[in-house]
């Protein structure tokens, strides 16, 4: 592992951020529709940008099943710290409820 990721790159936020990314990139797509001419050039950005969106959508869904599985996970071979309080877990890296 390079680096890890810091305390503040938790579930919530890294959704929060691939949502806003989301939003940036339809919002881009739509200005490049009006302002470039070039049919050839509009539809290659297009799918450029539509493939990242794709990319970012289906990353905020991992995220998602991430947070729902339990109190961590590990995403890009990166640990990303779940929304869940979880005391404790177990060797298997699953979390245990305490009562």
């Amino acid at each position: 592992m390079i680096a890890k990721l810091p305390d503040w790159a938790d579930v919530q936020f890294l959704q929060s951020v691939s949502g806003a990314l989301v939003v940036g990139a339809v919002l881009l797509i739509l200005v490049f529709l009006f302002a470039i001419r070039s049919i050839t050039r509009k539809l290659f950005t297009i799918l450029v940008i539509g493939a990242c969106i794709f990319g970012l959508v289906h990353y905020r869904q991992t995220l998602e099943h991430c947070n729902d599985k339990g109190c961590s996970c590990k995403l890009f071979g990166e640990t990303v710290v779940g929304g869940k309080n979880c005391n404790s877990v177990n060797a298997s890296g699953a979390a245990t409820k305490q009562p």
